[in-house]
């Protein structure tokens, strides 16, 4: 049970900072019901799958958030390594939502 609610915290913090990076409503609201109803790959997935192909640009802590939250749940860094490619590259970033 531990477990379960750290992982729904750690993903609630990461859907949160999505969405300020840029995610959009539509998407946020998909990934927050798969959130919802326990599915935490597809949670997850989701929001990675939408910044990348929405090329949302991210910065080095939420990189980390999304290796921190890949281990807890057993994936390979090949699962969502492709992310590194949105890292900023210390300009600031344009699509930060306030």
């Amino acid at each position: 049970m531990f477990i379960f609610r750290n992982q729904k915290r750690g993903l609630t913090k990461f859907l949160e900072r999505a969405r300020r990076l840029g995610l959009s409503d539509t998407d946020s609201e998909t990934a927050l019901s798969f959130l919802n109803h326990n599915e935490f790959g597809l949670c997850f997935d989701t929001v990675i799958t939408q910044m990348y192909e929405l090329d949302v640009r991210i910065d080095i802590e939420f990189y980390e958030l999304i290796d921190e939250i890949g281990k807890e749940m057993n994936l390979t860094s090949n699962s969502y390594s492709f992310m590194k490619e949105l890292i900023d590259d210390g300009n600031e970033i344009s699509q930060i939502r306030k």
